[in-house]
């Protein structure tokens, strides 16, 4: 009976500063994170980001959000900094299939940053193409239509360069036979 009480004790020893340390690394992470956040944003809006992304015509598809689009890179610096905060927490444990799982979705992060800024960017040129040849051509009955076919085609091209990057970034024996 006295060796199940000691062991039990001993559990309880060893769980509570985990699980404290779990608590602690939880609570100033987010914190952390929640200010980051709220920089990035400031610091985005003071660059003019918003006003660059609304060029590249994403305007139309944050119209009926309520976050423009330094709110949602803001949201995505938070969330990018809550995982690392939850990998790092759950590794109080050790070896873990959360820690796993949390260092696959981190090692997914910088393919998802690149993927927003190739659409941004080829959204703009696409923009500025679909103007530039709808102006242009606005005395010709399908000058609007040209127009749009081309930005649709180099929004097109913008994600298929990123889809090839990503395939010949993938090592060999993962790629289909």
């Amino acid at each position: 009976m006295q060796d199940a009480f000691d062991n039990a004790l001993e559990t309880v020893l060893e769980f509570v500063p985990k699980f404290l340390a779990f608590v602690l690394i939880l609570v100033i992470g987010l914190i952390v994170a929640k200010l980051i956040a709220k920089v990035v944003g400031k610091v985005l809006e003071r660059v003019g980001f918003d006003r660059a992304v609304e060029r590249g015509g994403i305007k139309k598809a944050l119209e009926k959000s309520k976050y423009d689009a330094s709110d949602i890179i803001a949201k995505l610096v938070y969330y990018a900094i809550v995982l690392f905060v939850l990998q790092l927490a759950f590794g109080v444990w050790g070896p873990n299939p959360i820690s796993e799982l949390l260092t696959d979705l981190i090692s997914f992060l910088p393919a998802i940053v690149v993927a927003i800024i190739i659409v941004v960017v080829a959204a703009a040129i696409a923009k500025a193409v679909q103007e530039l040849i709808s102006n242009t051509l606005s005395g010709l009955s399908y000058g609007r239509t040209l127009g749009t076919v081309a930005g649709v085609f180099i929004l097109g091209l913008g994600i298929i360069a990123y889809s090839v990057r990503r395939v010949s970034r993938r090592p060999i024996h993962s790629r289909a036979s």
